[in-house]
């Protein structure tokens, strides 16, 4: 049966796609995490510049109390940067940095656990005489301000990969963000009781982390 010759063959077909394809660059994980960082050491310097340091932190001899919960929102924070990085390139499993990451700001919580506990048992209550209005709408305010960058940088560089499971992608993006975000306020915060620390800090990252969970499927749907 002879071939109509309206009838384009696959061989014109696939030269014809061919011709309007043009070569991506290759989504590298790296870049991604680079740009979390990159936001983060800007977000330290933004606090720096409009609100300080603490004085201690300045003097090079901060409290210890400032080491350990800088320590834990910085690596928490990182795990979960890593977790989203990996969310956002199909087949890319975390290898346990959701649930390090995880691990890591789940110790604030515990820690106001363990201060109502020791209460009970020595019959002394922990201070929460730092917890006022003022602080915690500072608190809240600074580390929203430093995790909206950081998501920022996260959610541009998604945009140009591939997530699949949106909601992981959404949950990653917002505890990185608001855990490397309040490590940027951390620097700052002038308070020193574990009251605070363990109830405002939770308070705020889980916030943040809502809001991305909520904004970062739409922005990054394709």
């Amino acid at each position: 049966m002879p071939r109509d010759p309206s009838d384009r063959s696959v061989e014109s077909v696939i030269d014809a796609l061919v011709g309007v394809l043009a070569p991506v660059v290759p989504v590298s994980p790296g870049r991604g995490m680079a740009a979390g960082l990159g936001a983060t050491a800007l977000a330290v310097a933004a606090v720096w510049l409009t609100v300080g340091l603490r004085a201690d932190i300045l003097s090079g001899h901060p409290a210890l109390i400032v080491i350990v919960r800088g320590a834990v929102l910085f690596a928490g924070g990182l795990c979960l940067l890593l977790a989203a990085v990996r969310a956002a390139v199909p087949g890319r499993a975390d290898h346990g940095a959701s649930l390090a990451g995880t691990l890591l700001l789940g110790l604030f919580p515990l820690g106001l656990m363990g201060l109502l506990l020791q209460g009970i048992v020595t019959g002394r209550a922990a201070s929460f005489a730092e917890v006022d209005a003022f602080a915690v709408v500072r608190c809240f305010a600074i580390a929203a301000l430093s995790a909206l960058a950081v998501g920022a940088a996260l959610v541009v560089w998604m945009r140009r990969a591939a997530p699949t499971d949106l909601a992981r992608a959404g949950w990653s993006t917002g505890w990185a963000a608001a855990g490397l975000g309040t490590f940027a306020y951390s620097l700052f915060c002038p308070a020193s009781a574990p009251g605070f620390v363990t109830t405002v800090y939770p308070a705020a990252m889980l916030l943040v982390a809502v809001v991305f969970r909520l904004a970062v499927p739409k922005l990054v749907h394709w």
